[in-house]
């Protein structure tokens, strides 16, 4: 081989990784962080729906297990914590549509406020599951 051949690959090489590097850059690497921000937004709601319906259907058991940042859970009697807990679901409904596409997430939770049983809440877990690992 000649030494133009051998710098003609050389070149050939360094141009391909460098030009993998530029498109990893500008479109690939923001496209990982969106995804992964999307992820990381959906799985904070959901835990804090999840906590909240938590509150409402094992009042006891949480005020010694689960923590709230707006009110303290310990000091309040049953009947408000639960009432604080579905409001709290409430307001979270916006959220939803504003970071899922998925209808099915908003209807698991609207289902949960409407008949606030066991049921509905295994759904509604199973519907973030889906959502999140899909």
């Amino acid at each position: 081989m000649k030494n133009i051949d051998i710098l003609q690959i050389l070149i050939c090489i360094l141009s391909s990784s460098f030009l993998s590097v530029i498109v990893s850059a500008i479109f690939l690497d923001p496209i990982r962080e969106r995804r992964k921000y999307i992820f990381d937004e959906k799985k904070r709601v959901y835990d804090a729906i999840i906590i909240f319906a938590q509150i409402f259907l094992y009042p006891k058991e949480a005020k010694f297990s689960l923590g709230v940042v707006r009110y303290d859970i310990q000091k309040l009697p049953y009947e408000t914590m639960q009432v604080n807990a579905l409001n709290d679901l409430k307001m979270t409904i916006p959220k939803l549509k504003l970071i899922t596409k998925n209808q099915n997430v908003v209807k698991s939770v609207e289902e949960f406020i409407k008949y606030k049983n066991e049921e509905k809440f295994d759904c509604l877990v199973d519907c973030f599951q889906k959502d999140l690992y899909k």
